[in-house]
């Protein structure tokens, strides 16, 4: 037997078996495969979009648990209270009267808060001119200052990328609803788009979601932070004079 024909017949029997089984296997209207939708009679909740956002909805997911615990952190520790204690303020007024200026640093030394710091830097050069002790407190209180800025700046940080991810997520379910434009039935090819459409729409929800609150609380520990570097500044004005006066004398 000529190995030509036999060739050509073994050629078209597999190329027959071939196409078969993919027609088999292809997915029918309704059913769940590349580029499909859910699977036909499954509910689309907010929960199926949700599980399938893919690693950009979980890294969003990460960020807002990151952002919840700065909030609540920073609301606790960022006061007025606690870096500016009235009772604090007054017994330093008394001691620095009194000349009791080295049990008052060693107090300093052992606190934390924002006004104590300043105060110890001024105690350090007392004695000096008064430009001199000024400069010195002025000097803290910006490092201070600056270190409560550096701190609510994460959540900052976090309102701009939070939109810039779901934007991401969003561009790629459209890549991916595009991409269903090349399938051949017409039924499949509505389902997969919306689906993708769908799944994109839900990383950009969720990425303002998550800004808005993180850009809302940014402003008012902005607010808050103002409030209390100024409040320094005030009684830091007042320690300046005190210990100028007792320089003096």
């Amino acid at each position: 037997m000529p190995v030509g024909p036999l060739l050509r017949g073994s050629a078209l029997f597999l190329l027959t078996a071939v196409t078969a089984r993919a027609q088999e296997a292809a997915p029918g209207p309704g059913l769940e495969g590349p580029l499909m939708g859910p699977v036909e009679g499954q509910q689309f909740t907010a929960w199926t979009m949700i599980e399938n956002g893919g690693v950009i909805l979980g890294v969003i997911g990460g960020l807002s648990v990151v952002a919840v615990m700065m909030m609540l952190y920073f609301f606790l520790t960022i006061t007025p209270r606690r870096e500016i204690p009235r009772r604090f303020s007054k017994e330093a007024r008394k001691q620095i009267r009194a000349g009791e200026l080295e049990n008052l640093a060693r107090q300093c030394r052992k606190r934390r808060d924002l006004l104590s710091k300043v105060l110890q830097a001024g105690l350090k050069v007392a004695g000096h001119d008064r430009f001199v002790i000024q400069e010195a407190m002025e000097s803290e209180g910006e490092r201070g200052a600056t270190l409560l800025w550096q701190r609510i700046s994460y959540l900052n940080n976090i309102g701009v990328i939070a939109p810039l991810l779901g934007l991401l997520g969003t561009v790629w379910g459209m890549m991916q609803a595009f991409g269903a434009i090349a399938l051949d039935d017409t039924q499949v090819r509505g389902l997969a788009m919306a689906y993708s459409v769908a799944q994109a729409m839900t990383t950009t929800a969720a990425g303002l979601a998550l800004a808005i609150p993180a850009m809302a609380v940014y402003f008012y520990l902005r607010g808050r932070v103002t409030r209390i570097v100024s409040e320094v500044e005030a009684h830091a004005s007042e320690f300046i004079e005190l210990l100028a006066e007792e320089g003096r004398s």
